[in-house]
């Protein structure tokens, strides 16, 4: 059996709020450089290559960061199979519909959708790509595959999934979707082999997708489908039809279909993932000095110990702090204990919306 036609599909649509303030409506995380000089999304697009197997990709995203996606893409050399507006935000469950619709209609029912989001990071892309060629051959007989990474640490800020059955080598049936744990739960479950994070990534032929959100969440489908056949199409950039889109109600695809169907399956993953998702993720992530400082951009530092300084347009100057986010942006600064990075969302509630 030849190796099946893989369709990496990007969504971009998230906001980010937990990393503001670089984080913004115009500009969220997924467009900036995090690590190195590549963004986020960059970094996804450059994860899924031509040579390794994969077609050029479709990325999913709010149709006011339409030029902002080409021209990123352009600059990396990647000729996108499509880029496709989102109207409003409506969460995965539309969005891999509208994926299943667009692939199927391009590379046909039988392609695979790969379903990414443009914000993870990988700190070793070749063992997950290698976990996605292990789980292709498995989702083409109609499994929709979803991506476990093993926890490293216990985390409150993820949700979980509980092995089940063994499929084949390396591949489960999913046991349970389980929400987002307690500190005494999470601190359990990292000693348990049977729990994995959930990542969101999926593998999944288009037609088991359209059939299983028809199954389960008959709206979203038809408003998913009607949206797409009626889109606005000017060269590789489709715009969804907004009165169609915005009868899709918002919701997760793992609440909407993985919950409910009797297809899903998952795959371990050992590949360093990261949702990128905190500034905690961002100390963790980042070469740190001997005193576990993270210093990027402008910062002048002195008897400091486990920060995170990050300056854009100004100068950061700290001195003799322990366990702070000092986030200097050209008009806005956060500082915060990095043990309270969750907690960003609620600060930004506050803040008046023509700032964000």
């Amino acid at each position: 059996m030849s190796n099946p036609l893989i369709v990496p599909v990007i969504m971009s649509g998230g906001a980010g709020t937990r990393l503001w303030p670089l984080s913004r409506k115009a500009k969220p995380k997924q467009m900036h450089p995090i690590f190195g000089s590549h963004s986020l999304l960059q970094e996804t697009a450059l994860r899924v290559p031509i040579d390794a197997g994969f077609a050029p990709p479709i990325v999913v995203c709010a149709a006011a960061h339409r030029d902002a996606v080409a021209e990123q893409l352009s600059q990396i050399g990647i000729e996108p199979t499509q880029i496709i507006g989102e109207p409003m935000a409506r969460n995965t469950a539309p969005c891999a519909a509208v994926a299943a619709h667009a692939v199927k209609q391009q590379f046909g029912p039988d392609a695979l959708v790969l379903l990414l989001a443009a914000d993870h990071y990988f700190t070793n892309p070749i063992a997950f790509r290698a976990a996605v060629r292990q789980g292709a051959k498995t989702a083409s007989t109609g499994k929709i595959l979803t991506f476990g990474p093993k926890p490293t640490r216990p985390e409150t800020g993820y949700g979980y999934l509980r092995l089940g059955p063994q499929i084949e080598d390396g591949i489960f049936e999913v046991g349970q979707f389980v929400e987002k744990p307690n500190l005494a739960t999470a601190e359990k479950w990292v000693q348990d082999e049977r729990y994995l994070w959930n990542a969101g990534i999926f593998l999944f032929r288009a037609d088991i997708m359209i059939n299983e959100t028809m199954a389960h969440r008959p709206a979203i489908a038809k408003a998913a489908e009607t949206a797409w056949q009626q889109a606005h199409h000017d060269g590789n950039f489709s715009l969804l039809d907004a009165d169609n889109f915005a009868l899709a109600p918002s919701e997760a695809v793992d609440t909407a279909v993985m919950e409910n169907t009797g297809f899903a399956a998952v795959i371990p993953l050992d590949a360093g993932w990261s949702d990128v998702g905190s500034w905690t993720a961002i100390h963790e992530l980042s070469t740190q000095d001997e005193h576990g400082n993270a210093l990027d951009g402008a910062v002048t530092s002195i008897d400091n110990e486990n920060c995170l300084f990050r300056a854009d347009g100004i100068r950061v100057a700290a001195l003799g702090l322990q366990g702070l986010a000092v986030i200097a942006s050209p008009d806005a600064v956060l500082v915060m204990p990095i043990s309270d990075a969750q907690r960003v969302k609620e600060l930004v509630a506050k803040i008046p919306k023509e700032e964000l």
